[in-house]
């Protein structure tokens, strides 16, 4: 029984570590998200501010905008991507402690 319980430590441990990295790049994700937005609301500012330096060249300001929308709408898609992976992790893990709990109740009965 105490290697199935180091087993069940070992896999908490690994599982808590899985649902850390799976945070991080949630909050990667939501960070690319809003740098983003940043970018794109910068652009739009600058394009309506008439700016004579933009007006010179509106082919690659315009180039510009569309690539920055083009990363957002892809961290978007990332950070829904990492939404769902998080949210199975969180599964796992709370289907893990359940089962070291029932596994340590089991064992302080049998002692």
């Amino acid at each position: 029984m105490d290697g199935q319980r180091t087993d069940f430590g070992r896999l908490l441990r690994l599982q808590r570590a899985v649902k850390a990295v799976c945070e991080r790049d949630l909050a990667d994700a939501r960070n690319r998200v809003a740098s983003a937005e940043q970018s794109i609301r910068e652009l739009q500012r600058a394009l309506s501010g008439g700016n004579p330096v933009l007006d010179l060249f509106p082919d690659l300001v315009a180039r510009r905008l569309e690539n920055t929308m083009i990363e957002k709408a892809d961290a978007e898609r990332h950070a829904g991507e990492a939404g769902r992976k998080l949210l199975r992790e969180k599964k796992k893990l709370e289907a893990i402690e359940e089962r070291h709990a029932e596994q340590r109740a089991t064992d302080a009965r049998a002692g």
